[in-house]
């Protein structure tokens, strides 16, 4: 397989990966991308224009699956977090702080 046919489907690949959402997949591709992409850096080959224009729309819409799903884990954290604040009893002092309630108290009686 030629650089440019591995690189290829290395950004099929990581599409896949992205739309499939099995983020953990990412950092081995990554590894592997970079690795081609610094090779044909290295030896700067003559390619075509098409070719250029198609790997680097490969590229492009990859970069905007990324972000997107890093903005949805990004929600999803700020939802999580938000959840874990509210569903916390707290109250406020006198002073105006807030601080977490106290349990209500035990209405069982043990006799003796």
């Amino acid at each position: 397989m030629n650089i440019i046919a591995e690189l290829e489907a290395v950004l099929k690949e990581e599409q896949e990966t992205l739309l499939n959402g099995n983020l953990g997949a990412l950092e081995s591709l990554l590894e592997r991308k970079t690795r081609l992409v610094t090779w044909l850096a290295a030896r700067k080959p003559e390619l075509p224009p098409e070719t250029l224009r198609r790997l680097m729309d490969k590229a492009s819409h990859n970069d905007a699956l990324l972000s997107s799903a890093r903005l949805g884990l990004q929600a999803a954290m700020k939802q999580l977090r938000e959840t874990a604040r509210t569903s916390e009893q707290s109250i406020y002092s006198k002073t105006g702080e807030r601080r977490p309630m106290s349990p209500a108290p035990s209405s069982v009686t043990q006799r003796i």
